[in-house]
């Protein structure tokens, strides 16, 4: 996996053959923070994914789907175009309309690249430089672009850098306020609930299990002296992205490595 800096976020590219699992998550009665969702999630799988992103548009009255999703088999909204399905559960495609079949699938809103070349839409509501989740694929690669909502992009720049960093399809998901996340390379949480989120785990990481008698301290850098920023509790399972001197990086910031165990 590797990434880049792009306007206040990161671009990544991910093998697909290094993902174990990928996947449509709906939120708790669609209305769900993406802090909410890791740890419920994590629950449900086991371990907390190493991507974690808010997913379609939908309407804040009823919190019905404005763009395509299927969870599990059940079509949510399936009127569109195009989409990223994941067959299996094991790999992305760019699909028209789920045609491949796949369990969970995600519509475009809207399409960015197709078939290498950039789409030129803007759909109302999406335009100007803001906060932008998206995902594409192409050369075996699953491409991540997750900008907070304090710096952002246009859609014809996020469609530019798709094309740069290798894509040969990709699409725009729900953006703006809507855009939290958790990430290898850090993590934006907006306070808003939304309706669903994509999942993402890594194969083959350094993974560990929480030891503790009640709880862990989470913390922004590698130090007891450095901003508590969350906690960890027994059984918890993570991800290890970095160690040094004693601590341990993992998704949501820096933990003492006495107090994790190799899984």
């Amino acid at each position: 996996m590797k990434a880049i800096n792009y306007k206040g976020g990161k671009l990544y590219t991910v093998p697909q053959s290094d993902i174990e699992y990928i996947g449509y998550f709906y939120g708790k009665n669609g209305n769900e923070t993406v802090q909410s969702a890791r740890t419920r999630i994590a629950k449900l799988r086991g371990r907390a994914p190493d991507f974690l992103m808010n997913a379609e548009l939908f309407d804040f009255k009823t919190r019905k789907a404005a763009s395509d999703v299927v969870c599990g088999g059940v079509k949510h909204r399936l009127t569109e175009g195009y989409g990223i399905a994941f067959p299996d559960n094991k790999s992305a495609v760019f699909s028209y309309k789920n045609n491949v079949g796949a369990p969970d699938y995600i519509g475009a809103y809207p399409v960015l690249v197709r078939n290498g070349k950039e789409e030129g839409s803007v759909p109302s509501g999406v335009g100007g430089r803001r906060g932008r989740t998206a995902l594409g694929v192409g050369n075996g690669n699953l491409f991540v672009a997750l900008l907070p909502d304090n710096g952002g992009a246009t859609l014809p720049e996020l469609r530019r850098a798709f094309i740069n960093a290798g894509a040969e399809n990709a699409i725009n998901l729900d953006g703006g306020g809507s855009t939290q996340f958790y990430a290898p390379l850090g993590n934006h949480f907006s306070g808003r609930r939304v309706r669903g989120f994509i999942g993402v785990w890594i194969r083959g990481g350094d993974i560990r299990k929480v030891k503790v008698r009640t709880s862990l301290n989470v913390r922004a850098g590698a130090g007891v002296l450095s901003k508590r920023v969350g906690k960890l509790y027994n059984g918890d399972v993570v991800t290890v992205l970095e160690e040094k001197n004693g601590w341990c990086r993992v998704a949501s910031g820096w933990v003492s490595s006495l107090y994790l165990r190799k899984v």
